[in-house]
């Protein structure tokens, strides 16, 4: 997509030593919206999805889902149907696999609560902040 800006962060602190943070799927998806531009991939046990310098993300909601698309122009190159009810949780962590390149593992948690399973999962370019004096997360 021509002019298409990529969402630049720096990493402030050292990322590895962050916790392990939960949130609510909604307060995740409101933010997810603003940041389409942050997502470097995404999934489930099912399918993957990858960003790409000619792929733009978009995110919808239908009949109760929550829709991850990536597209190419207007063509359909892959999509993502979540059922946002069936998450309870959501943990925000480094992402293990790129170290100290400042990514970010979201994983979206369901099941019993004994012994949930990780539904849907992202990989962002950076983290999620709490505004300072707010509840609303940030960029």
């Amino acid at each position: 997509m021509a002019g298409k800006r990529r969402a630049t962060c720096e990493v402030s602190m050292d990322i590895l030593s962050q916790p392990v943070r939960t949130l609510k799927f909604d307060g995740f998806w409101r933010w997810l919206q603003e940041h389409t531009h942050c997502i470097l991939r995404c999934g489930s046990v099912d399918a993957m999805l990858y960003d790409h310098d000619d792929f733009h993300w978009a995110l919808l909601e239908e009949d109760r889902q929550h829709v991850v698309q990536v597209l190419k122009g207007k063509v359909l190159v892959g999509e993502l149907v979540m059922a946002g009810r069936e998450v309870t949780e959501v943990n925000v962590a480094p992402d293990p696999d790129t170290g100290t390149q400042g990514h970010i593992l979201v994983e979206l948690m369901g099941g019993p609560k004994e012994d949930p399973q990780v539904l849907y999962h992202f990989v962002m370019a950076h983290g999620i902040d709490p505004a300072p004096g707010h509840k609303d997360l940030k960029h």
